[in-house]
């Protein structure tokens, strides 16, 4: 299992892409907190610290690292070096638990550093004021809510570029389900049942990120459950159907 991690943390560290998007991540992170802390500095509130934390969506930083998942899987299948290293690690199951897990130590990262960026730039550009507030609730459940979407959404990524072995078809996935699909299936759901898109992933995820919650929809701690859950699944299916195909 060593030599499969260190072969990953070799191959992630060494694409110019994966820096360039932990980069992107960061900056833009970074630079959104500074400019919402800039914009309302003269009445520093919850609000405030929320909109520091959470901007609104689309999500920079999770959308950066469902790239950066996708690009894990999408690269060997669009140059080809997939046969190249199966030859290094031809142990299928152990090349995929490798790649999870560095994956998710680097997206993870990427994550609490970026939410970290976010909060110490609103700090700054309110002159200090703004740290008393990130104590405050819901500030807590928001900055852990921002670093769990960026893993599920790197753990998305990976699942639909194994799955699919198409880096274009995997992108356009990444972004369609949370922006387009899910939504249009939340709203066939709502007009069911009232609050049965709440459990859609993306959705239950949003009572862990967003300032206001809806009052019938899974609790935080259960959407946040809920979203991983989902994603974890679809890594594993991809994971099996990995082990299984030729190449």
């Amino acid at each position: 299992m060593s030599r499969a991690l260190k072969l990953e943390w070799l191959r992630l560290r060494t694409v110019r892409s994966s820096w360039l998007i932990a980069a992107l991540a960061l900056v833009s992170s970074g630079g959104l907190g500074l400019a919402v802390a800039w914009s309302g500095r003269s009445s520093v509130t919850v609000d405030l610290a929320a909109s520091v934390v959470n901007p609104g969506q689309p999500a920079p930083t999770a959308s950066l690292l469902g790239l950066l998942g996708v690009l894990a899987w999408g690269h060997d299948y669009r140059y080809r070096t997939i046969q190249p290293i199966l030859l290094v690690q031809p142990d299928r199951a152990r090349l995929a638990q490798a790649r999870f897990v560095v994956v998710t130590v680097v997206t993870g990262a990427v994550a609490v550093a970026a939410v970290g960026l976010a909060a110490l730039a609103g700090v700054l550009a309110t002159g200090g004021d703004l740290a008393g507030r990130l104590a405050e609730p819901p500030l807590p459940r928001m900055l852990v809510g921002s670093v769990l979407l960026g893993i599920g959404c790197a753990w998305f990524g990976m699942a639909v570029a194994a799955l699919l072995r198409s880096l274009p078809a995997a992108v356009a996935v990444l972004f369609a389900v949370p922006a387009m699909v899910e939504p249009l299936g939340g709203l066939g759901l709502a007009h069911l049942h009232g609050g049965a898109e709440g459990w859609l992933p993306f959705h239950a995820v949003g009572q862990v990120t967003a300032r206001h919650q809806m009052s019938n929809w899974p609790p935080a701690p259960v959407g946040g459950a809920l979203f991983l859950a989902v994603m974890l699944a679809l890594v594993g299916v991809a994971g099996v159907a990995f082990t299984r195909r030729d190449a």
